[in-house]
């Protein structure tokens, strides 16, 4: 009879042993599941500051594509116009090396031949400074030139080339300028387009976007079949 309690006794202990087992893993189970769990949150921030890396990256990759575009654009945009510059000059050089040392004036009274060459002289003086690339120089030289002659028939010219002058110096507001001189003279000179062509371009230079558009679709649309059209048509493509 003594037996039948001391066998309680052993099923009890063991049973409690049991339990405890089963609490021990429990909690061994749960413990594994919340260093999963805590692992995971610490893989899944480690994947969101990854992805916050790679954004700021495409940003600055973006950032720094807008400005290569950008850069390629003004230097297409000057290859453009140092061609059209050079083709420019080549024509005027030309014509000079045809005329004569005495020019007839159109629409004008005759002047004494001496005055003639010497206008002559000051403006062929003042273009082989911008055909040297002394633009500064060359620029006073154009400037003293309007002034002295304002009605010569070198006029048109040497504003539009004091626009140049203006332009290759980076002095954009006063390129400008001197090309809407040129477009306010009467009769319109034949580089009225050209000019147009300018204004629009240092327009961008000086980053004013829609200024710079708006010139260059008057420009077409008043001279559609000019070779400034269609450089104009080139630059807002790309822009």
């Amino acid at each position: 009879m003594r037996r039948i309690p001391f066998l309680f006794l052993l099923a009890a202990v063991f049973s409690g042993c049991a339990a405890n087992d089963l609490i021990v893993q429990r909690q061994s189970s749960m413990e594994l599941r919340l260093e999963q769990l805590m692992q995971a949150q610490k893989a899944s921030r480690n994947e969101v500051a990854a992805a916050s890396v790679q954004m700021q990256e495409v940003k600055e990759l973006s950032a720094r594509q807008a400005a290569y575009e950008k850069d390629m654009l003004f230097k297409y945009e000057a290859l453009l116009e140092r061609v059209k510059i050079t083709s420019i000059r080549l024509t005027q050089l030309e014509a000079a090396a045809r005329q004569s040392s005495k020019i007839e004036l159109v629409n004008q009274e005759s002047l004494p031949e001496g005055r003639e060459e010497s206008i002559q002289a000051e403006y062929m003086k003042a273009f082989g400074l911008f055909s040297s690339n002394n633009f500064s120089g060359a620029a006073e030289s154009f400037n003293a030139f309007v002034s002295a002659y304002p009605e010569s028939e070198y006029a048109p010219n040497a504003r539009y080339w004091l626009g140049e002058c203006y332009f290759a110096l980076g002095r954009f507001n006063e390129a400008i300028g001197a090309f809407e001189r040129v477009l306010e003279m009467k009769p319109l000179p034949k580089r009225a387009s050209d000019a147009m062509l300018r204004i629009g371009s240092a327009w961008y230079r000086l980053d004013n976007q829609s200024k710079g558009s708006q010139t260059l679709k008057l420009l077409i649309e008043k001279y559609p079949d000019s070779e400034a059209a269609a450089a104009a048509a080139g630059l807002l493509e790309n822009k």
